[in-house]
C-alpha cells in the first residue's frame, strides 16, 4: 500500500510531496518504503532543513555526486536547495508537471532536460529526425522522458522533412531550411497534429509546458491545439522569430482564441512565453 499523509491545510504541498521531491532532486530516484515514512517524520518534526541534511549526507548521496553524470549541480546552495525550492515551487505552480517539447532536437539547448532531470518533471520529447530522434533517447533513457519520432503540423499522414546542416535548422518547409544555409538533404517523416499526440500519452488538458522549435511551423501547430481541442498549456515557450519588444499576439495568422486566453510574460533572443490566463486566475 502506498504510503500517504494528510495535507497540511495552511502548506500548499504535503510532507510525501516534499520528500519525494528531495529525493528525485538529491538522489534521482523514487523514495523506498522505508525511507519515505522516516523522512515524512523528521521533516514534520524537525523541519525542511534536517531532511536535506540527512538525505544531502548520506552515503548514497556521496557516491551519486562523485559519479560521473551529465546533470549538473548549477546551485550555489549547500545541497541543492535552491534546486529543490525551484522543484517545490514549479509543484505548487503547475499541478501537471509535464513538458511537451516538439522540435526536441537534442540535450543541448533544450528547453526540456533541466525541467526533467533536475526539476522532476515529466517530458514527452517530440523529433522529426529519426537520427535525431534515436541519439536523443539514448541521451535521456534515466530520466523521466518519452521521445517520439514525429513530425508535427496540423494534419496527419507523410510529409518531405528538409534537414539543415545542423538539425536546429530542419523544417516541413524547405525555405525555412535554405534559409540557413544549403538544404544537406530529405526524407520522408510521419506528420502528425499535436492534439492527437496529446491523447496517445494520456497528457491531461490542462498541463504545464509547450515548447515549439519547429523552424516555421509554429504558428499552424498553435491555432490547430487552440481552435481544433481543449489541450491547454499553462505555459508555452515558443520559437517567435522577432526580438521580444517587436512579439505581438495581434498577428493575422494567429487564431483569435491566442489573443483571448494568453499573454506575453517574456522572452530572449529566440523565443517568447506565453502565460494562460488561469495561472493568475483566484
Amino acid at each position: 500500500m502506498a504510503f500517504a499523509r494528510k495535507k497540511n491545510p495552511l502548506s500548499p504541498v504535503d510532507p510525501v510531496e516534499i520528500v519525494t521531491t528531495i529525493y528525485r532532486g538529491l538522489l534521482g530516484r523514487e523514495p523506498d518504503e522505508m525511507g519515505l515514512p522516516n523522512f515524512v517524520e523528521l521533516y514534520e518534526s524537525q523541519g525542511l532543513q534536517k531532511v536535506l541534511e540527512a538525505i544531502g549526507g548520506s552515503e548514497e548521496m556521496r557516491k551519486r555526486v562523485s559519479a560521473t553524470d551529465y546533470r549538473k549541480h548549477w546551485s550555489l546552495s549547500q545541497f541543492r536547495e535552491v534546486e529543490i525550492l525551484l522543484s517545490l515551487m514549479t509543484a505548487s505552480a503547475a499541478p501537471s508537471k509535464i513538458i511537451v517539447d516538439v522540435g526536441a532536437a537534442g540535450v543541448h539547448l533544450s528547453n526540456s532536460i533541466d525541467l526533467i532531470s533536475s526539476i522532476g518533471w515529466k517530458g514527452i520529447l517530440v523529433e522529426a529526425n529519426p537520427k535525431d530522434a534515436e541519439i536523443l533517447a539514448e541521451a535521456v533513457k534515466d530520466i523521466d522522458a518519452t521521445v517520439l519520432n514525429y513530425a508535427v503540423s496540423d494534419s496527419e499522414g507523410e510529409a518531405t522533412f528538409f534537414l539543415g546542416k545542423h538539425p536546429h535548422h530542419s523544417s516541413l518547409k524547405s525555405e525555412m531550411t535554405s534559409w540557413w544555409g544549403p538544404i544537406s538533404g530529405e526524407i520522408t517523416v510521419t506528420k502528425r497534429r499535436l492534439p492527437n499526440i496529446l491523447k496517445d500519452h494520456n497528457v491531461p488538458e490542462i498541463f504545464g509546458v509547450l515548447s515549439l522549435d519547429i523552424e516555421g511551423v509554429e504558428f499552424e501547430v498553435i491555432n490547430d491545439l487552440l481552435d481544433n481541442s481543449n489541450y491547454r498549456p499553462q505555459w508555452m515557450i515558443i520559437e517567435w522569430g522577432e526580438k521580444l519588444y517587436e512579439a505581438t499576439l495581434n498577428d493575422e495568422r494567429l487564431t483569435e482564441k491566442i489573443r483571448h486566453e494568453y499573454s506575453i510574460v517574456g522572452g530572449t533572443e529566440a523565443n517568447i512565453f506565453l502565460q494562460h490566463r488561469s495561472v493568475t486566475e483566484s
